[in-house]
């Protein structure tokens, strides 16, 4: 079992599960309940207790070694404080810290998150598909032009979210999530043009750039007669839309009051976490369509479990030996509407409902000039750590870039920083003589330099601090509220209308400190320093930080020494934050260590779905 550290939490915890129990039963209580706590920290909403038999407590200062699996589950359900198999379809569940699911070991609410959530999405991938699909042909075939005579992934997603009332489109950066969003929207307001509809996504920023790039979709596909009015103009953080109250930790829409969109569209759902997921699907009326993007390969939620992950994961098992085929159903619709054959979606007669509910766009629009960007996220996808420093060396690729990594030392000289910071050293003077809040604006969202890490030379706090010592030798102020100092909102505030994520830029106002951000559909609002929620300067910002946003060039720091955190997910996710160029400070060692590593979040939800 590899090392974890145990929070205090975790131990009080297993304080509180084992205080009462049999004397024979206390210690595996105890030490199964910091098991659990821990791996739950690292985002598993459970933990196979098959993987840790015989092997040391994580706290360690006991000895302690788990037993057999047999005995462990045994024991488990005799302590009285952990319930089976034959118990968990009764509701009294609810009565115990711990649930015993086979050999998986759930602290309750994950468990009953996880069941809700599938036996939601098993019921919505229930309803018979729609059959009036003959009064949107003659639009469809004017949005998807080539799909009779190709293969065209965004048309099948199109007619994947027609049929059914849940789809996930899935893919990477640029290949056409949104426009799919816009296309289908048209599709939906055809039929019925007072539909009311809602966009969200985890952040703010996230929600934002949502709500722009499938307005940006309507007016490019020409689609203003049939959508304009009906696009909300402000995306929502899924908190805000669901209307979380934080000092009771409930929301305002739920099973017993549901929200009242007909269509929801969600972004970037892999940084949505079980329990979000979960009060999502609850707080939607039966009739409502659900249509969730986002791209499975990227960093998955910095909460408990990896819900696009696992949906992906268990449509490709539904899809049997041929795991990327569709339904017969599906490719039928798709022939019909089209015009053209099907035949490539390999259909099947076998094939379920959750395999037609995930469509895959594969094809990327947005690399074709960045040839270099879309090669490296493809080897990193892959898992391939020769083809990714391969991609990296090859100086046909002028668009990615490998640099030595960064020595270790108290304090770093003038021509050290300015290596760190290497190609975006004349982005950030561009920004620093900026005057004017919105051209501030733009500036510095032209650029970005991403870390893996909060802590340590080679993260936030120490680029931060490499930042400010570079501009001190440039001649500039860093104390205080200082010109042109980023900003990064940590917590969201529904009153001042920031939220986690969101980053602003300090520049004087009549000689006093103002944090400037930019406003949906253009425009700055400006704002005192005092009336901030939780924030923190943002000259450097982890990967996870970055998920919903994009930078025309991003440069990206890895630490001197292997981490757990580094993962083929990380690097994916900061390398498809760039738009135009991408350059990495890291060992070649690094680099292989973290593209051979993987997120594997422990979940029950893929035998769930299955």
């Amino acid at each position: 079992m590899p090392a974890t550290e145990v929070a205090p939490i975790d131990l009080a915890f297993a304080r509180f599960v084992a205080r009462g129990a049999p004397e024979s039963h206390a210690a595996l209580l105890h030490h199964s309940a910091v098991l659990v706590s821990v791996e739950r920290a690292q985002g598993n909403s459970c933990v196979d207790l098959a993987a840790y038999a015989g092997q040391p407590s994580p706290d360690a200062t006991t000895g302690f070694v788990f037993p057999a699996v047999g005995d462990w589950c045994t024991q488990l359900l005799a302590s009285g404080r952990c319930i089976g198999p034959e118990q968990i379809a009764g509701e009294d569940y609810t009565l115990t810290p711990l649930v015993l699911d086979g050999t998986r070991l759930y602290l309750r609410r994950y468990f009953a998150a996880e069941r809700r959530l599938a036996a939601a999405i098993r019921a919505r991938l229930s309803v018979a598909p729609a059959e009036e699909l003959d009064e949107s042909i003659g639009l469809f075939r004017t949005l998807f032009p080539s799909a009779a005579a190709a293969a065209d992934w965004q048309a099948v997603a199109a007619v994947a979210a027609l049929r059914a009332p849940l789809v996930f489109v899935t893919g990477g950066p640029g290949t056409g999530k949104t426009t799919v969003a816009a296309r289908l929207l048209a599709l939906l307001l055809q039929r019925d043009p007072s539909l009311e509809i809602a966009v969200a996504a985890p952040t703010g920023r996230a929600a934002a750039r949502l709500t722009e790039a499938i307005g940006g979709a309507v007016q490019r596909e020409r689609l203003d007669t049939l959508v304009g009015a009906q696009l909300p103009s402000v995306g929502n953080t899924l908190h805000r839309l669901l209307g979380y109250t934080p000092w009771n930790e409930q929301f305002r829409f739920h099973a017993g009051n549901p929200l009242p969109h007909d269509v929801v569209i969600v972004d970037e759902a892999s940084m949505v976490d079980v329990l979000m997921m979960d009060a999502l699907v609850a707080a939607l009326r039966r009739s409502t369509r659900l249509i969730v993007l986002g791209d499975p390969d990227q960093l998955a939620s910095v909460d408990t479990g990896f819900v696009l992950g696992d949906v992906a994961r268990a449509a490709r098992a539904a899809g049997g030996a041929q795991a990327e085929s569709h339904g017969e159903g599906l490719a039928n619709d798709y022939a019909r509407l089209s015009g053209g054959d099907a035949s490539w979606l390999q259909p099947q007669s076998h094939v379920g409902a959750l395999r037609d509910a995930v469509v895959r766009l594969r094809v990327s629009y947005r690399f074709g000039a960045r040839p270099g960007i879309g090669a490296l996220a493809r080897a990193t996808q892959e898992g391939n750590a020769d083809a990714v420093l391969a991609v990296l060396a090859d100086d046909t690729f002028a668009d990615v870039s490998l640099d030595a990594a960064l020595e270790r030392r108290a304090s770093v000289s003038a021509a050290t920083a300015e290596r760190t910071l290497g190609p975006l050293v004349p982005l950030l003077r561009t920004y620093l003589d900026t005057s004017a809040p919105a051209a501030a604006l733009d500036a510095l969202g032209r650029f970005r330099l991403l870390c893996a890490l909060r802590e340590g030379e080679h993260g936030v706090t120490g680029l931060n601090a490499l930042v400010e010592q570079w501009l001190v030798r440039e001649g500039r102020s860093v104390d205080g509220w200082y010109d042109h100092r980023p900003v990064l909102i940590t917590a969201n505030d529904a009153g001042m209308r920031l939220f986690n994520g969101d980053v602003g830029i300090t520049l004087a106002v009549d000689g006093v400190p103002m944090v400037h951000f930019p406003l949906p559909g253009g425009g700055v609002r400006s704002l005192p320093p005092a009336r901030l929620p939780a924030h923190e300067t943002a000259w450097a910002m982890t990967v996870h930080k970055s998920q919903g946003s994009e930078f025309d060039h991003v440069r990206l720091v890895l630490p001197a020494a292997d981490n757990r955190l580094l993962t083929r997910e990380l690097l994916y996710t900061g390398v498809t934050r760039a738009r135009q160029s991408v350059s990495i400070v890291g060992s070649a060692e690094i680099i292989r260590a973290a593209t051979q590593r993987t997120v594997a979040r422990a979940s029950g939800l893929v035998a769930l779905l299955s």
